[in-house]
């Protein structure tokens, strides 16, 4: 009797229906709603071999997401290389000397905003601070979209301090959709950085630490 139980026990396991891969994509970029959360979540304790399944996709997200950045910051260069390339042609069709235009070249620069042509640096910045550590370039502005998952849609305090602990960048912004987009100036100094996170306080004092975030310029 106990051999059928087991058989039984054991038919079932073979036949439980694990998830898609959509379905699991949803579930690591936070797209699920809360009943069919809870039952992935209760699937995946029991399931090592969706957990697999996880970790693959959640690497496979992650190659994406770096490749097309990448991919972005190609597209800009190519793009600002054929502006480049057009501006010189104007200036011999309408029969420029090169002096003329270095002059003309050098007085656009002068009374163009400094970033015009430089798009800043986007990515996602997920992880806590001792756990994994992003690279960011030197020299560009940044746009960083950073996890507030399960923190209240309220206003934040944005704080960026160097490894010595010295702030070098402080601002303000909102939850939106579990996430923060903090727009950062260039940051010329390469080292390891802090990105941190506080709750509105008093008077323009910040409140208690949500967030720390760790990256580093390079």
């Amino acid at each position: 009797m106990r051999k059928a139980e087991n058989s039984s026990v054991i038919n079932m396991q073979h036949h439980v229906e694990h998830p898609t891969e959509e379905t699991l994509e949803r579930f690591l970029l936070h797209q699920m709603q809360e009943e069919e959360l809870e039952n992935m979540e209760t699937h995946i304790l029991a399931c090592d071999s969706c957990v697999a399944r996880l970790e693959e996709l959640e690497i496979q997200i992650a190659a994406t997401k770096i490749a097309l950045a990448e991919l972005h910051n190609q597209t800009v260069a190519e793009n600002y290389a054929k502006q480049s390339s057009s501006r010189w042609n104007w200036f011999r069709s309408h029969g420029w000397s090169l002096a003329g235009a270095t002059a003309a070249l050098a007085l656009a620069i002068t009374i163009t905003p400094r970033f015009a042509n430089v798009a800043p640096f986007e990515t996602e910045v997920s992880a806590y601070r001792g756990s994994e550590t992003i690279a960011i370039p030197a020299g560009r502005p940044l746009l960083l979209h950073l996890n507030a998952k399960d923190l209240p849609a309220e206003p934040v305090s944005v704080e960026v301090v160097n490894a010595e602990g010295n702030q070098v960048w402080k601002g303000s912004n909102a939850i939106n959709h579990e996430k923060v987009d903090a727009k950062l100036p260039e940051i010329k100094t390469k080292g390891n950085y802090l990105l941190r996170l506080y709750a509105s306080g008093k008077d323009g004092a910040p409140g208690d630490l949500l967030r720390e975030f760790s990256f580093d310029v390079k």
